[in-house]
């Protein structure tokens, strides 16, 4: 049996972003074509797609990939959502309450357009700041204020949880589910062997440099197709422990060739 996978997008970069003057990391960040093509490749490859939110309960045997995007890119709305609306597709959008319309982001109204077209808007934290960095009274608020902020703004449940850069600290998944949070996803590389939402849940970042072939590779091939994926997040997050956040980010920087 195959096993669901969750792909984590950020940026889309199109015609329609570029001349808002948008622009996201661009190690992230992934060419609307490519986007479309890596959709595509899905599909045909016989794969139920979609948003965590609508697919987390599908039956074992089905042979899921969940489209999930975080930090509420303006382009997100620009570029991807009438790319899944053009197939019936849907996705989840992580946002940030306490950044929502900032430069470059989505606005509440841009947010409750991708929520009227049957997006999934779920949390991604009040602030973006790293879980680790937080005391436990801080990371409970904003955990709690950013789930009570969208649905508020947007009159739609929040269930899904994403914390930012990955960071996650011992005793997240249990805080978040005794929050009303049903599951939190994570960035490790990895297939979903357990929907119940009792420990973190692993998503594929797709990046820039990943063609559609790789993509469909990773649905198809499963666990052994994410291999070399797992073990290069195994030595960055060594990298991360040894130099810290914010050497670790000036290293990352200064190896893209992007400004931070």
């Amino acid at each position: 049996m195959r096993h669901p996978i969750a792909l984590m997008f950020h940026g889309i970069d199109g015609p329609h972003s570029r001349a808002a003057g948008f622009s996201a990391d661009p190690h992230y960040t992934v060419e609307a074509s490519r986007f479309e093509a890596i959709l595509d490749a899905l599909l045909e490859a016989g794969c139920t797609v979609g948003a965590a939110r609508d697919l987390i309960d599908a039956p074992p045997e089905d042979h899921s990939v969940w489209l999930t995007f975080d930090d509420g890119d303006a382009s997100n709305l620009l570029e991807a959502l009438p790319i899944l609306a053009k197939r019936g597709l849907s996705a989840d959008f992580f946002v940030n309450p306490g950044r929502v319309g900032s430069p470059g982001t989505m606005d509440w109204s841009a947010l409750r357009e991708m929520a009227d077209a049957g997006m999934s808007i779920q949390s991604h934290g009040q602030t973006h700041a790293y879980f680790t960095h937080l005391s436990s009274d801080a990371l409970r608020e904003e955990l709690r204020v950013s789930k009570q902020a969208i649905e508020d703004h947007l009159g739609h449940a929040v269930s899904l949880l994403a914390p930012p850069g990955g960071r996650v600290p011992r005793g997240l998944v249990e805080l978040a589910r005794g929050l009303g949070y049903r599951a939190v996803l994570g960035s490790v590389p990895g297939v979903i062997t357990r929907r119940d939402g009792r420990e973190l849940l692993p998503r594929v970042a797709v990046t820039a440099a990943h063609s559609e072939d790789t993509v469909r590779g990773w649905a198809v091939g499963g666990a052994s197709a994410l291999r070399r994926l797992r073990l290069r997040h195994v030595a960055l997050a060594s990298a991360k422990t040894l130099l810290g956040d914010t050497r670790y980010e000036r290293w990352r920087h200064r190896a893209l060739g992007t400004a931070p």
